[in-house]
C-alpha cells in the first residue's frame, strides 16, 4: 500500500516522497518477459539532471535518498533499505564509514582510532580524544585503575582539553574499585552526535535524521502559528499546520446565573472537573463539568457574613478555601460540600488567602497588612514577616514551595519571600500601583495588573525580567484579574470594565488577538481550564458567569 507525505522546511520548500512503497515493492516482483528484450534500468544516478529534487531545487538527491535509508533502517525495514541502496546506487555510508561504525558500536576503541587515517581528516586528534574518553568510562567501570590512568596519559599527549582531563582524573581518584560509573558515561546518542559533529557534513548521516528534521518542521509550525491552541497529538505531517483564530474559546456555550449578585472570582480546578466561583452575595459556588462540556452546581457554600473576595483548590482538588472580604477564611469538602475548618487571627479580618504547595497549610493575607500561614488544623505557623505590604490583594506559593510570593512594603513592588532562608530575596519593582498578581503553572511567569490598565508579564526564573506589556483592556476602579492558559499557557486572557474579555497570544501580543462581548457588567476574574484548552471561564458584576467555547462546525 503506497502512501505520500509532505514535509515543509523552514526553508519554505516541500519534499514530496510519494509511491516509493509502491516502486520498491513493484521491484520486488520478476520483471515480464517479452518477445523484445527489456532495455536497462537505470539507475537514479545515472541521470544528472537529478542532482537537485524539491520544487526549489535545493534538496540534494543523493542525500535524501541516504536519510530516507537510514529511516527506513530505524522503522525496520532493513531488507527494504537494502533494496533502495542497490536501485539507486546511493548507499547510506561508504564501506570506510560502515566499518568504523561497526568498530564503535562493538567498543574496538583502538581499532576505531587506527581507522581514522582511512578519512584523511584535517586533525584526527579531537576524534581520538572523544573515543578515548569512552574507553576510559568502560575501562574505568571494571576497576582497572591502572588501564583508566593509562588512557589518560594518552589524551595528554593529544593536547586536545586539558580541563576535561582533569575532570576525568578527578574521577579516577573518588570512584572506588569496581564503582559503577555508567552514570557519566555518555549515551550512545549522545556519543554518536559528538562523533558525527567531529566528521565533514554528510559523512554520517545522523541517525533518524528524517524524524528530526519532520519535527523540527512542525515545532517551527507551531512557533509561527498565531493562534496555536491545539494539543501536540493533533499535529499532522499530511498538511501545513495552522490553527487559524476559531481554535481560541470565543463562543459563549453556556451562562451560569445561580448567584444573586456580582461575581468576584473563579478558578478551575487542577483536574479540570470543577469550576468554583464566589460572590458579593456571600456565597461560593462549586460547579461540576459532565463529559459533555456542562456545567451543574454541585454545591453552594454559605456561611460567610461579608462577600466572598476568592475561593482557591487545594492542589488535589478535595478542598477549597474561601476567603471573605474582612473576615475569617472557611475550608469546604469538594464532595459533600460541607464546612471544615476556619483559618483567623484574633480582630484581623482577611484580604486574600492561597494554599501551601503540597496542600499541608493555608495562607492567609490580613488586614493587618501581614502573612499569616496555618496547618490544615488552625495551628498557626510561626515564621519571619520582613516588612508590612501597603495593600495584600494576593498572596501565592509557588508550586515547588520555595517561595511566597506576595505585593510587597510598597504598592509597586512584588516581594519573593525564600521559605529555606526566610528572607526576601527578589523584588519585582513596578511603575505603577499593582492591584492583583497570577503565576504560571510552572512558575516560569507572573502577570501583573497594574492600575494605569497595564498587565506586564515577568520572567521569574532566576533574575527577574519583564518580557511583555499588554494594553487594550479597560480598568479604573475595580480588582481585575488576569491569568494564563491555552497550549503550553502561551495566552493570556483578562477581564475588563467594558463588560468584555481580552486574550493576547505571547507571540503577537501587540494587539489582543480577541475580544470577547456578551457581559453587560464589568468582567472581574477570568479562567482557563488547565485540561481544556478551548474552555475558558469569565466572572462579571452582570451576576453571571459565561463559559467560552469554540465552534465545533468549525473545528
Amino acid at each position: 500500500m503506497g502512501f505520500a507525505f509532505s514535509l515543509s522546511l523552514g526553508a519554505g520548500f516541500c519534499i514530496f516522497f510519494g509511491a516509493g512503497w509502491v516502486i520498491l515493492n513493484h521491484l520486488r516482483k520478476p520483471p515480464v518477459k517479452t518477445l523484445v528484450d527489456n532495455p536497462p534500468v537505470k539507475t537514479l544516478v545515472d541521470n544528472p539532471l537529478l542532482d537537485f529534487i524539491g520544487y526549489k531545487g535545493l534538496v540534494k538527491k543523493s542525500e535524501f535518498i541516504r536519510i530516507l535509508t537510514d529511516a527506513l533502517i530505524s522503522l525496520g525495514f532493513d531488507d527494504i533499505a537494502a533494496l533502495l541502496e542497490e536501485r539507486s546506487g546511493i548507499p547510506l555510508h561508504s564501506a570506510i564509514v560502515k566499518q568504523f561504525l561497526k568498530l564503535v558500536k562493538d567498543g574496538e576503541w583502538d581499532k576505531c582510532i587506527d581507522a581514522l587515517q582511512g578519512f584523511q581528516l584535517r586533525d584526527e586528534k579531537p576524534v581520538s580524544f572523544l573515543l578515548l574518553e569512552q574507553k576510559f568510562y568502560e575501562v574505568l567501570n571494571t576497576g582497572n585503575v591502572t588501564d583508566a590512568r593509562r588512557i589518560l596519559k594518552e589524551m595528554v599527549r593529544l593536547r586536545v582539553d586539558t580541563n576535561r582531563v582533569h575532570e576525568l582524573a578527578s574521577q579516577l581518584i573518588i570512584s572506588a574499585p569496581g564503582e559503577d560509573t555508567t552514570e557519566s558515561v555518555n549515551s550512545r546518542s549522545e556519543f554518536m552526535e559528538k562523533l558525527q559533529d567531529l566528521f565533514p557534513p554528510g559523512v554520517i548521516i545522523p541517525e533518524r535524521r528524517l524524524e528530526y528534521l519532520i519535527e523540527k518542521s512542525l515545532v517551527d509550525q507551531v512557533y509561527h502559528c498565531s493562534f496555536h491552541n491545539v494539543p501536540d497529538s493533533d499535529l499532522s505531517i499530511c498538511y501545513d499546520h495552522d490553527c487559524e483564530d476559531h481554535k481560541i474559546p470565543s463562543e459563549t456555550v453556556q451562562i451560569l446565573e445561580e448567584h444573586i449578585d456580582e461575581v468576584w472570582f473563579l478558578k478551575f480546578s487542577h483536574n479540570g472537573r470543577y469550576l468554583a466561583s464566589s460572590s458579593k452575595d456571600k456565597s461560593a459556588i462549586i460547579w461540576e463539568i459532565n463529559a459533555e462540556g456542562k456545567f451543574s452546581l454541585k454545591h453552594k457554600l454559605e456561611g460567610h457574613q461579608n462577600p466572598v473576595v476568592e475561593v482557591l483548590w487545594s492542589p488535589d482538588d478535595r478542598q477549597v478555601i474561601t476567603c471573605g472580604e474582612n473576615e475569617v477564611i472557611r475550608s469546604w469538602d469538594v464532595d459533600s460540600g460541607a464546612f471544615v475548618g476556619s483559618y483567623e487571627r484574633n480582630g484581623v479580618g482577611s484580604i486574600s488567602c492561597g494554599w501551601f504547595h503540597d496542600g499541608s497549610g493555608i495562607i492567609g493575607g490580613m488586614a493587618d497588612r501581614r502573612i499569616y500561614l496555618w496547618h490544615l488544623n488552625g495551628t498557626e505557623i510561626e515564621h519571619e514577616q520582613g516588612q508590612r505590604a501597603q495593600n495584600l490583594s494576593d498572596v501565592a506559593m509557588t508550586t515547588d514551595g520555595k517561595w511566597l510570593v506576595s505585593v510587597g512594603k510598597e504598592q509597586h513592588e512584588i516581594s519573593f519571600f525564600d521559605r529555606e532562608t526566610n528572607r526576601v530575596e527578589d523584588v519585582i519593582v513596578e511603575e505603577d500601583m499593582i492591584t492583583s498578581f497570577s503565576l504560571s503553572d510552572n512558575n516560569s511567569y507572573l502577570l501583573i495588573n497594574l492600575i494605569t490598565q497595564k498587565i506586564n508579564v515577568w520572567y521569574i526564573q532566576g533574575e527577574p525580567m519583564k518580557i511583555l506589556g499588554l494594553d487594550g483592556h479597560k480598568r479604573s476602579r475595580f480588582i481585575i484579574r488576569s491569568c494564563f492558559g491555552g497550549y503550553d499557557e502561551d495566552f493570556i486572557a483578562s477581564g475588563s470594565e467594558d463588560s468584555q474579555v481580552y486574550i493576547w497570544h505571547r507571540t503577537e501580543w501587540r494587539e489582543p488577538c480577541r475580544v470577547l462581548s456578551g457581559h453587560s457588567g464589568a468582567v472581574n476574574c477570568v479562567s482557563w481550564n488547565p485540561t481544556d484548552m478551548h474552555m475558558l471561564a469569565s466572572a462579571s458584576d452582570d451576576g453571571t458567569i459565561r463559559i467560552w467555547g469554540i465552534d465545533k462546525n468549525l473545528n
